[in-house]
């Protein structure tokens, strides 16, 4: 049998011949580039650990650490000037309004408020209070939780007032608000702290990041690890695939179409739109899969009197037992002395499986895998 597979697998196969060949490697279009790198990335500990994924890593993707943020949004634009003026709540709610009145109509200009009260528990708090004091103001000022400017001028005390120039802090003074100035002192050549020019209050608010940070050193972090594994196997979908009702060996081709021309930078062609390569040619298989369903004793049973063979094998299961959770893995595990992985469509498409339990070699004289199906008597 003959079966196209898609681009994905394309790239993944023709990186492993790019392994065995730096040449080929160096010169790959530049515009296959990133696709290229991750297919090296996953050949990199194995092509079939890489389509497979063990087990541990699915436990660990079921829970994104704290490190695991998004990319931070830039404080200020890379072109023209912003203002941010640094405000707090100690500085009364009537000198507040007086200066949202004076610069609501400025769109390049921040109010910025540094955290939380010490009255406050979540950030919503910090909304509600915000929406008090601007609600009935006859323009809506911008105003933001960023703590970021007072950390890179170290503010304790407000109000005051950065000018950014180009995405850098180029000019800031303490007890005055008013763009201008700074605008005016920037045109003639000053930059850095201007100084103080009125009076100012201490910052009663706590950094944002601070608080974050001290709460989630509180928190019993081997727990929330725990119950996102335990969490893992309510979510977990398994693929069912049918028991096979009779004893055959198949021969599949595993050969990839290409969807688009394959250039180097200099113009060479190196694969045209419609070809179709054996990826055996590229790169011969040496491993043995058994896969299985591990809920099925029988199946079980099957697998651990398997001949032994020179091939490194890799066992895979179609399902684990739900109710045990991470001990089904560790029984299947024991029962076989190896790691067990779990099935992914990746795999079933790229070797043609279609029923339980298969036993998947290759023979890389004849370019094709040998897919042995096997009916378990009752």
């Amino acid at each position: 049998m003959v079966k196209a597979w898609p681009l994905t697998l394309l790239i993944l196969c023709i990186s492993n011949a790019a392994l065995a060949n730096g040449d080929f490697a160096s010169n790959i279009a530049r515009s296959k580039q990133d696709a290229i790198a991750a297919g090296q990335a996953a050949l990199d500990t194995g092509f079939i650990d890489g389509l497979i994924g063990m087990n541990q890593d699915i436990s660990s993707r079921s829970m994104p650490m704290p490190e695991q943020v998004r990319e931070e949004k830039p404080l200020a634009p890379k072109h023209g000037q912003m203002y941010y003026v640094l405000i707090t709540d100690a500085m009364g709610d009537d000198e507040l309004k007086i200066l949202f009145n004076s610069l609501a109509h400025r769109k390049d200009v921040v109010f910025v408020v540094r955290g939380l009260l010490p009255t406050e528990k979540t950030i919503t708090d910090v909304g509600v209070r915000i929406i008090k004091l601007v609600r009935d103001l006859p323009q809506t000022p911008n105003v933001a939780l960023d703590p970021r400017p007072f950390q890179e001028v170290n503010a304790e005390f407000a109000p005051q007032i950065l000018m950014y120039n180009d995405g850098e802090l180029a000019v800031s003074a303490q007890g005055l608000a008013n763009p201008n100035y700074l605008l005016d002192k920037f045109n003639v050549g000053e930059r850095g702290d201007l100084g103080n020019f009125g009076s100012v209050v201490k910052i009663t608010e706590r950094d944002i990041t601070e608080v974050l940070k001290e709460r989630f050193m509180k928190l019993d972090k081997e727990q929330l690890v725990a119950d996102a594994k335990d969490r893992y196997w309510d979510r977990v979908e398994f693929l069912n695939m049918p028991t096979a009702t009779e004893s055959t060996l198949r021969e599949f081709t595993p050969e990839l179409i290409i969807e688009q021309d394959i250039v180097t930078p200099d113009g060479k062609v190196i694969a045209l739109a419609g070809q179709t390569y054996n990826t055996l040619k590229l790169m011969p298989f040496t491993l043995r899969l058994v896969v299985f369903d591990a809920t099925n004793p029988q199946q079980l049973e099957f697998v651990k009197t398997l001949p032994s063979t020179h091939l490194r094998t890799k066992f895979i299961t179609t399902k684990f037992d739900r109710t045990l959770k991470w001990d089904a893995v560790k029984y299947v595990e024991s029962q076989l002395n190896a790691p067990v992985y779990q099935l992914q469509s990746e795999i079933m498409n790229a070797f043609d499986i279609r029923v339980v339990p298969s036993v998947v070699t290759a023979d890389n004289q004849r370019k094709v895998f040998l897919i042995s199906e096997h009916q378990l008597s009752d």
